[in-house]
């Protein structure tokens, strides 16, 4: 599936989530920290794409990561109390993203079977306890993810489900392939639907 469409089921299953967290005693009380919930939703939904730097993503990816550590680099050099500012941020960041980096092999491999799931679950599992970041905002992250998997096993292509053991691809029953006329048709339908669920909840 498309990054866009990744995007768009992504948010739904957020919104599935979002009636499903409590009842696990994971509580919200404030806006913010609903909006925070899907920007973890909407990376998580995007996350297992950057396995490739040769993708279009990957490499959206790949060039503002080199940003941002130009900016530490220039940051530590001429303005290191910046740094000192936000060390506890830089360490959450970089414990999310050394995972990634190091499972990058290549397009629907790792990123895309329930190992990768596993070994995020376990990772936000060490990050709540080290750097007390709330489960809430971390389950979004995998939240995210799942939706991403979910999306490509409806594709023609599937995903290796339970690599490494095994590299085949499985897929759903019925499929579709990436960028088609089906796959933008789901998509609108998903925006429809969460156009009108936010519009019942709120009104």
């Amino acid at each position: 599936m498309m990054a866009p469409g990744h995007q768009v089921v992504g948010f739904t299953f957020g919104l599935g989530a979002l009636t499903l967290l409590p009842q696990l005693e994971i509580t919200y009380d404030k806006p913010f920290q609903t909006v925070l919930f899907f920007v973890f939703v909407i990376f998580g939904s995007l996350l297992p794409d950057i396995d490739t730097p040769t993708s279009r993503l990957g490499s959206k990816f790949w060039r503002g990561l080199m940003i941002l550590f130009s900016v530490a680099l220039l940051s530590y050099l001429f303005a290191p109390h910046y740094l000192d500012m936000y060390r506890e941020q830089l360490k959450v960041f970089v414990l999310l993203l050394l995972p990634v980096l190091i499972m990058i092999r290549s397009h629907r491999k790792m990123t895309h079977s329930l190992l990768f799931i596993l070994l995020l679950i376990v990772y936000s599992v060490l990050i709540e306890r080290i750097f007390h970041i709330p489960w809430f905002y971390l389950s979004g992250l995998i939240i995210g993810v799942i939706s991403h998997l979910f999306a490509d096993y409806i594709t023609k292509r599937g995903i290796p489900i339970v690599y490494p053991i095994s590299r085949k691809h499985v897929q759903f029953l019925f499929t579709f392939r990436t960028g088609s006329y089906i796959e933008r048709m789901i998509v609108y339908s998903l925006v429809i639907w969460n156009v009108w669920f936010l519009t019942a909840t709120i009104f």
